[in-house]
């Protein structure tokens, strides 16, 4: 896997606001596979990646 340039991330960052997170498009229109640019993403983003869940209980 080459790295990221920073057109390229300019470009992905772009197209996501345009396309959301359709990241078969955007793989194809940035010539990178949609798992590279999904992961990009989420690297930019650390706060949008899925928490884990916690349960919180009432004491009663």
């Amino acid at each position: 896997m080459r790295p990221w340039s920073d057109t390229e991330t300019a470009h992905l960052l772009m197209l996501c606001q345009i396309h959301g997170r359709d990241w078969r498009l955007i793989s194809k229109l940035l010539g990178r596979t949609p798992k590279e640019c999904h992961n990009r993403y989420f690297e930019l983003n650390p706060a949008l990646r899925r928490q884990p869940t916690r349960v919180v209980r009432r004491q009663e």
